[in-house]
């Protein structure tokens, strides 16, 4: 045999191992779990947008944290209005403690 006819025969293998391998690979099943699809999720925020609904949340915010609007309210600007509701809704979110007393709790005990 020649050299030529050894690199042909090499070559001709190599091609026909890897077209092999990419079909049983093809043809083998995945063993790995189903794949679930969750509800789709809103593409909007759920934040308010409007000036008149940021006030409703700002006020139903304040509410809960037992105060009222601030004299003087209407005279600011909508994005001072939405800074003021997020702030508010911070201060209102349950803390872990309120959530799980045991969550500040070493994990050795």
């Amino acid at each position: 045999m020649t050299r030529k006819q050894v690199w042909g025969i090499a070559v001709a293998a190599l091609v026909v191992g890897g077209a092999l391998g990419f079909a049983v690979a093809a043809v083998q099943q995945d063993e790995s779990p189903p794949v679930t699809v969750g509800s789709p999720q809103a593409a909007a925020s759920q934040a308010p947008t409007t000036r008149a609904e940021l006030v409703k949340a700002w006020t139903a915010e304040l509410e809960q944290a037992g105060k009222e609007l601030p004299e003087g309210w209407e005279v600011l600007s909508t994005d001072e209005i939405r800074g003021r509701y997020l702030h508010q809704r911070m201060v209102n979110a349950p803390t872990a403690e309120d959530i799980d007393p045991d969550m500040g709790r070493p994990a050795d005990e």
